[in-house]
């Protein structure tokens, strides 16, 4: 049984391809998971996911809008998994995500409404000043996790074998499908089998948690 956690911005590109690679691996090897979906955002986190869009070709008309929508989608999402659960709440990222992904700019208010419809979601309901508390509550706990488990950019990719000795590994940013598919079939979730393929990346150890 792996524990997955996803750090993620809401709205960020590579985001949106991480969370296909980490589906498609699950599947591929039938394998028993606890997925964990965590989006934050701050400024260093805007700031690198317009400089991947503009590496990708994209061009973003207005910085001041992407850092709204960032800020906007965070709270929509706590605000509807507040009103709808966990799985309606990822799958209106993931739905937004994919509408973003090449994009940006198609971003807009009527777009979050025609997901939100898509998916059953009452738009009135999770812009209700009655979740703010909740929301904000919500976003200062996955903050508090991240800093805890040391995630420093987006996305952020760890994995816990809770078959093993709950040994754990942090891989930042896009992961290599062969690479990902290596990680969750090795009985104990160590990261000494891979250190000669990631000799370039930096590696550290933070109780029980390894970043490669």
């Amino acid at each position: 049984m792996f524990e997955i956690f996803l750090f993620v911005n809401p709205i960020g590109i590579y985001c949106y391809e991480t969370e296909l690679l980490i589906k498609q691996a699950i599947d591929e090897l039938n394998i028993d998971t606890c997925f964990n979906y965590i989006p934050i955002t701050n400024t260093k986190v805007i700031k690198e996911d317009i400089l991947r869009r503009r590496k990708e070709g994209q061009k973003l008309t207005d910085i001041s809008k992407y850092t709204m929508a960032s800020f906007q989608t965070l709270r929509l999402y706590h605000a509807i998994k507040f009103e709808y659960g966990n799985k309606k709440a990822r799958a209106y990222l993931f739905e937004l995500q994919q509408a973003l992904n090449i994009n940006f700019n198609r971003y807009s208010e009527n777009l979050a409404r025609k997901i939100t419809k898509k998916l059953n979601i009452d738009f009135n309901k999770i812009t209700s000043p009655k979740t703010n508390k909740y929301v904000d509550k919500s976003i200062k706990q996955d903050l508090e996790l991240a800093d805890k488990l040391g995630v420093r950019n987006t996305p952020t990719t760890i994995i816990y074998n809770e078959s093993g000795n709950y040994n754990g590994i942090l891989l930042e940013g896009i992961v290599a499908h062969d690479r990902l598919i290596k990680v969750l079939k090795h009985d104990s979730c160590l990261i000494e089998n891979f250190e000669e393929e990631t000799k370039d990346c930096a590696l550290r150890k933070t109780n029980h948690l390894r970043l490669i």
